[in-house]
């Protein structure tokens, strides 16, 4: 291999001026889009990469997904759920009080669950955990019958109404208590929702409403305690693989119609952690098109939901269904993007924090180069591998690229000392 030696690598070489440097053309419109591709892609893989699936064949999914399939928006970034990086996108972005944590061991009975249940409710042996067993495994033999929508199926069993009786004739629903079994209370609302039984669950959010303190933004227990029944309504009212977001958006504005009379601070601290459940249903889910007017309704609380609004703001107009713009993006973009601005407290919420905003970008770019704004899209994925090539996984070949670029030059050099 040649060695250049240090007199050879700073001797005057006169040849080297005859050289041009050639600057790179602008891109066209095809280039520009396969490069946002290429860019999607490359962070897609380097997630996959950095954080591989973690689940094996052996274990079951506490919640199998409908087989109803809906054809991909423009507005997602991400859309294949069972995809290793929106597994952890989906295990990152979300709030890990609100998923479903795994039951009990299955019983090996062939017994309907739900005679079972109505058996242990006549013996006075039933409970939330037993409830919630119950439920789960009435799911999974809906799931393997096969029906053609498995929330039609849910609503055939009528296993959600029989499960409200037992709480009302038990006691158990005098209190809002019982909904802090996660797992129990999420998928019992998915059955309410289901057999139409919505109303039941306004009762427990008008209770929470009504027994709520005054409560401080730093007291997440609080906070979550008195939100958590509206977020698992809207949780289950878009529960489903391609149904919109219409309902969720009508569930926060008729939460927030309780808070008419109340100052803006007591409507935060009720609503900004389902405010905060359904924008992330809204940037990051595979969800089919949602009504203008629905829409708009979530947009008007975006003030009043959010103490920092402007990326929710930005964000939800680049995604508005009817009249999409990228404007309050790119304002948001130019002022915010600084790293040493508004350091996030833990490596956590930087990672958030992150993603959150490489997600803005990408759809922001997408939506610049359907609108023929070719300039400025360049400048939004300029700015994405500038701020962030090691989640796009463009450092590496950056690296690779600039070691190719040395060796060619000391080729260049080594050919130049010998001619």
């Amino acid at each position: 291999m040649f060695h250049p030696s240090h007199n050879l690598l700073f001797r005057p070489m006169p040849a080297l001026k005859k050289l041009k440097i050639h600057h790179p053309l602008p891109l066209n419109p095809r280039e520009s889009e396969q490069l946002l591709n290429i860019l999607t892609t490359s962070f897609r893989k380097h997630l996959d990469h950095e954080h591989p699936p973690f689940r094996t064949d052996n274990i079951p999914r506490p919640y199998p997904q409908s087989f109803t399939t809906s054809t991909p928006t423009r507005r997602r970034s991400s859309d294949t759920a069972a995809h290793p990086a929106d597994q952890h996108l989906s295990s990152l972005l979300g709030n890990p009080l609100f998923s479903l944590s795994p039951g009990g061991k299955d019983s090996k009975s062939d017994t309907d669950p739900m005679e079972l249940f109505e058996k242990a409710v006549a013996k006075g042996m039933m409970d939330t955990r037993y409830a919630y067993a119950c439920l789960r495994k009435e799911r999974e033999k809906i799931v393997k019958s096969h029906v053609l929508n498995i929330r039609d199926g849910m609503k055939e069993s009528g296993a959600g109404l029989k499960v409200l009786k037992w709480l009302v004739s038990s006691g158990t629903a005098n209190n809002n208590e019982f909904l802090k079994h996660t797992g129990f209370s999420e998928l019992l609302m998915q059955f309410m929702v289901a057999e139409g039984l919505q109303e039941v669950a306004w009762v427990w959010i008008k209770r929470a409403i009504e027994g709520r303190t005054d409560i401080n933004n730093t007291e997440v227990e609080a906070r979550l305690s008195v939100g958590r029944p509206l977020i698992f309504l809207m949780k289950a009212e878009s529960a489903w693989t391609g149904v919109s977001l219409d309902t969720a958006y009508l569930c926060l504005t008729r939460a927030a119609g309780y808070f008419k009379s109340a100052p803006v601070r007591e409507m935060r601290s009720f609503l900004n952690m389902p405010g905060t459940f359904l924008a992330k249903a809204t940037f990051f889910g595979a969800h089919g098109p949602s009504s203008e007017a629905n829409f708009e309704s979530f947009l008007s609380l975006v003030p009043a939901v959010f103490k920092d609004s402007d990326y929710c703001f930005a964000h939800l107009n680049v995604l508005h269904p009817t009249k999409p713009t990228p404007d309050f993006a790119l304002d948001y973009l130019s002022k915010h993007m600084d790293v040493n601005m508004e350091l996030p407290k833990t490596i956590r919420a930087e990672a958030m924090q992150n993603h959150s905003r490489i997600h803005l970008c990408l759809d922001t770019a997408r939506l610049l180069l359907e609108t023929k704004r070719y300039g400025e899209a360049h400048w939004v994925m300029d700015l994405l591998r500038s701020k962030y090539p090691r989640q796009l996984g463009v450092e590496e070949d950056g690296q690779l690229k600039q070691a190719r670029a040395e060796a060619s030059t000391l080729r260049l050099l080594e050919g130049l000392s010998l001619a």
